[in-house]
């Protein structure tokens, strides 16, 4: 954005300095052909607005480019992490709808004494309450350097015997290998959501107002990605590496 800034700048110092270089251009000529100062003028002036007129149409797109540019970094933000003891963490959404502070202070603190016995870095995604009242099942992925392992599963639940414990969820685990070297910057890909959202505005919650989170994962594989939540209900990943789309699953919340 800083760059489209300094190219909008010296385009309008060009429209200037042309200006005035014309100007000049077309007076010194007059004297030199008094009898031709009618044609010659209107030539210079004519050929001087066509290219003035040019180079602002260039500096208003390139202002509304900058333009679009700030909506979409205004419009996403990287996912708000909460942590809890020494390896568990949580998205700043993941209690929004929940029930009461009586509940959360409950959640929170279950995940606090199965914090004690980890050894890796995770990050919860989901609660869900037990058939058995008052017992609830967590999941939740591995975290390496910063980087939410897609097939790091992990799981917790309740039994009489040990209690809340996390477990390694084997039929969907599995650690890889990655490096964070030439990613993509966050804002480059944050533009392509903006616009594939504006394009399917329709499809979207409150499709008139885009906004959302994003978090920076591996697949299994270790290919990194961002994977975008629009406007609550609808995801797009963009692979880290190269800014290309992978995927768009665009929904307005209501089933049909």
């Amino acid at each position: 954005m800083k760059n489209t800034a300094a190219k909008v700048i010296a385009i309008l110092i060009s429209v200037m300095c042309f200006a005035g270089f014309t100007a000049c251009g077309a007076r010194a000529e007059t004297g030199s052909h008094g009898q031709t100062f009618e044609e010659t003028d209107a030539g210079g002036k004519d050929k001087e607005e066509e290219t003035t007129a040019k180079i602002t149409e260039d500096a208003t797109t390139a202002i509304s480019a900058e333009n679009a540019d700030n909506d979409a970094v205004e419009a996403f933000h990287e996912a708000k992490l909460i942590k809890v003891g020494e390896h568990t963490y949580y998205p700043d959404y993941l209690f929004e709808s929940d029930r009461d502070k009586k509940f959360k202070d409950y959640i929170l603190s279950v995940l606090g004494k199965c914090d004690k016995e980890l050894h890796d870095n995770i990050f919860v995604y989901v609660i869900m309450e037990a058939e058995t009242k008052d017992e609830f099942r967590f999941s939740a992925k591995i975290i390496i350097d910063g980087v939410i392992l897609e097939e790091g599963e992990m799981m917790n639940w309740h039994t009489p015997d040990t209690g809340y414990v996390w477990n390694y969820d084997y039929s969907k685990f599995r650690r890889c290998d990655f490096t964070k070297s030439d990613l993509v910057p966050a804002e480059e890909a944050i533009t392509i959501v903006y616009e594939d959202a504006k394009a399917n505005s329709e499809k979207l919650c409150n499709g008139d107002s885009i906004s959302g989170t994003y978090l920076l994962k591996a697949d299994g594989q270790g290919n990194l990605y961002y994977e975008f939540t629009v406007n609550k209900y609808s995801l797009v990943t963009i692979d880290a590496k190269t800014g290309s789309m992978i995927k768009a699953h665009y929904w307005d919340g209501e089933y049909t």
